[in-house]
């Protein structure tokens, strides 16, 4: 027996600190460990400190555990927690900052907002809601609450704020605990009467703040514990809520933080739990826009906190050193594989593959539009009539316009290059898993509508026709075919609807090329004598989107058709390049989760009626790389959908160089040659063993298929609300 002994350090760590901690907190409260080194809590009951109902729930978060972090939200369309917390597939949420116009939200160092109004939205009350902040740096590890806003004025604050380098930051008021001192006990006058607070206007901090609400407040305490609380109201005799004086002094008693802030409470208070609350939402407390005491009364809002899973991964300068030291690497999606079989670890005794269910994208091609090659020749062409090109410019457009002639009429076939791929991955599949291609095996291939795909698949059936003479074979092409192929294509009248995709980065992939590739002049210095009057009217991002595309397509080409590209980048530039491409493609493909997820729907159900029947063989689909990429965030394939809070750290988790040409993805069944035992699957990628998110495998990638049909159906739920 292996003993894990981080995780049992975490857990007796847990009993030890946890444990005596909660038993201090008397009666009303339970307690709940819902992950390693994270606790929910919730009292209901009278409260000492208000000395009336109250329903509060916690969700405690030990820092030190370092799989899991703090990431701030924000949605450019208002939207409930509960879809939130779905989105982001949190082990807890909390609704986050006040509205927008009166405080700083910037999220993955992007400010949504950063205090634009010196009043509380349209009120005359001055703007009092950005006393202090919520920070983390980009791990989402490195928390922090601050008093900055102490003693500031407003447009000192705003100025404080927009000069953080902190990479999140929700401002917020009042501050309720500053290193032990309990701030919000005064930050009003606790002897006003209701009468006299009613007096205020409603925005005013006086009232907003002594008055009893429903409340949200995020702790802090020295031993490295980050608290969410959410504290129901409005309703008497049940839950009454607190002022913010009450919540300082509960917090005080149960919790000891050194830190704490209050946060945008009332109507919005929420939080969810994975697995607690409401069964389909996760809501634990009551929400008050419906008015009733149940999960269902929602607000929309713009920001929200979650406590998410975050496994190692390599750094971004590791990854941008590897991309910089391989061109082919760099190349992005236009990337070539050598498809020959790879080592694998053996099958579990007793166990021998006998089915194999596929996706596989087709293989090299010209590019996919004229633009990779058009955009650039005419650049050229048009310099070249004005006396604009430089040696080195004048020389590739003497290359380029009768390469030009030879591929504007193959714009997106599939290459020579193309074809052999999949018909190596034919021969690969039958040497590696011979049982399954073997008597009595019946193989059905599907399509999508798109040549370079019908023709790739073609290959690799006419491959599997030779190599597997005694398999049953069918390939078919139509529109029943789509949801297995290509779902996300316009006019499916089968697709999936789902929530709303949301890019979680503020900087659009414009921006980002522009903060990452400021030397895009210079790189076409070495086309062009004077590079501006090249641009014209054309933006830069369009051009090097479409020269990046030239450069890197070269790959799937015949060596005695390909140009010559070298002297347009360094390794470092198109490094660069394929870091901005990975961006855009990332914002691309991320609204396809919903319509592909009906791929991991034909997954199971197909290898399930082959599994019923006792049938060998395989069922091969053709298609895309949009897809596969898609699928690689379904699935969480290698922790592929674990996006970071910096969009400069998206390649640590998001690289399209894992969707080269011809890429795959293979669900490999392994059957019991005795009857009783499970069955068992390992999922290939490109023909390397991969990890399916955190389901546990029963032995190296071998899992059971019974987990692994139902990790597959949580994850689909995660993007899926609707199927026709």
């Amino acid at each position: 027996m292996v003993i894990n002994m981080r995780r049992l350090f975490t857990i007796l760590l847990a009993l030890a600190l946890v444990v005596p901690v909660f038993a201090q907190r008397g009666e009303g409260w339970t307690s709940k460990t819902v992950a390693d080194g994270i606790t929910y809590l919730s009292f209901s009951g009278l409260e000492e400190v208000s000395g009336s109902p109250q329903e509060v729930y916690v969700l405690d978060w030990d820092m030190s555990n370092p799989s899991y972090a703090l990431r701030f939200t924000w949605s450019e369309k208002a939207t409930i927690t509960s879809n939130v917390h779905r989105r982001e597939n949190a082990v807890a949420t909390l609704n986050a900052a006040y509205e927008p116009i009166s405080v700083v939200t910037k999220v993955g160092g992007y400010y949504h907002s950063c205090m634009p109004r010196d009043t509380v939205m349209e009120t005359p009350v001055f703007n009092w809601k950005s006393e202090a902040a919520l920070y983390t740096d980009a791990s989402g590890r490195n928390v922090k609450i601050a008093f900055d806003g102490k003693g500031k004025s407003i447009a000192e604050q705003r100025a404080f704020y927009a000069a953080s380098d902190w990479e999140n930051i929700f401002t917020s008021a009042p501050m309720l605990i500053d290193n032990y001192e309990p701030v919000g006990a005064f930050f009003m006058d606790s002897t006003l009467t209701a009468a006299q607070l009613e007096e205020y206007n409603y925005e005013h901090p006086v009232r907003h703040q002594g008055v009893r609400h429903p409340r949200t407040a995020v702790a802090i305490t020295e031993d490295g514990h980050f608290i969410m609380v959410a504290v129901d109201g409005r309703r008497e005799g049940i839950c009454e809520g607190m002022s913010a004086r009450e919540l300082t002094r509960f917090l005080e008693k149960n919790f000891h933080p050194q830190y704490a802030l209050n946060m945008d409470g009332g109507g919005s208070t929420t939080l969810c739990v994975r697995e607690e609350g409401d069964p389909v939402t996760h809501v634990v407390n009551c929400p008050t826009g419906n008015k009733k005491h149940d999960h269902a009364g929602e607000r929309r809002l713009y920001s929200h906190l979650c406590i998410v899973e975050v496994p190692e991964m390599p750094s971004a300068q590791e990854i941008r050193e590897k991309v910089k030291a391989d061109w082919n690497l760099a190349s992005g999606l236009d990337r070539v594989l050598d498809w020959a079989p790879k080592a694998g670890t053996p099958a579990p005794k007793g166990y021998e593959a006998t089915y194999i269910s596929h996706y596989g994208r087709h293989g090299s091609r010209y590019a996919y539009t004229a633009k990779a090659y058009t955009v650039l020749l005419e650049m050229l062409q048009q310099a070249d009539t004005t006396g604009n090109l430089t040696p080195f410019g004048q020389d590739l457009l003497g290359r380029l316009e009768p390469f030009w002639d030879y591929a504007q009429y193959r714009v997106g076939d599939l290459t020579e290059l193309g074809w052999q791929q999949h018909a190596q991955i034919a021969r690969t599949m039958v040497q590696s898993f011979p049982k399954a291609f073997g008597d009595g095996s019946r193989v059905e291939a599907a399509s999508s509508a798109s040549v370079r795909a019908i023709m790739s698949m073609t290959s690799c059936v006419s491959s599997l026709s030779r190599v597997a003479p005694k398999a049953d074979i069918y390939a078919h092409q139509g529109k029943t075919d789509i949801q297995a192929t290509r779902p996300n294509e316009r006019n499916n009248p089968f697709v999936y609807k789902g929530p709303a995709s949301v890019f979680p980065y503020g900087e659009s992939p414009e921006a980002f090329f522009l903060r990452r590739f400021p030397q895009y002049r210079q790189v076409l210095g070495r086309l062009f004598i004077d590079p501006d009057k090249a641009l014209e009217n054309r933006k830069a991002f369009d051009v090097f989107f479409n020269l990046y595309m030239f450069v890197a397509g070269m790959n799937s080409l015949r060596a005695d058709v390909r140009l010559n590209v070298d002297g347009i980048f360094t390794p470092e530039e198109f490094a660069i390049l394929w870091e901005t491409d990975n961006y855009e493609r990332f914002r691309e493909y991320l609204p396809y989760r919903t319509p592909c997820s009906s791929i991991v729907d034909d997954i199971i159900a197909k290898a399930d009626a082959r599994l019923a029947a006792g049938e060998k063989g395989a069922d091969l689909r053709f298609g895309h790389d949009h897809i596969v990429m898609s699928l690689l965030m379904i699935m969480d394939i290698d922790f592929f959908s674990r996006y970071p809070s910096s969009p400069d750290d998206l390649i640590r988790v998001f690289q399209t160089y894992r969707s080269p040409m011809a890429t795959n993805l293979q669900f490999v069944f392994y059957t019991p040659k005795k009857k009783g035992g499970d069955v068992l699957v390992k999922v290939l990628h490109n023909g390397e063993e991969v990890q399916l998110g955190f389901l546990q495998a029963v032995s190296g990638p071998y899992y059971k298929w019974d987990d692994v049909r139902a990790y597959l159906a949580a994850r689909v739920s995660l993007f899926v609300n609707a199927k026709n």
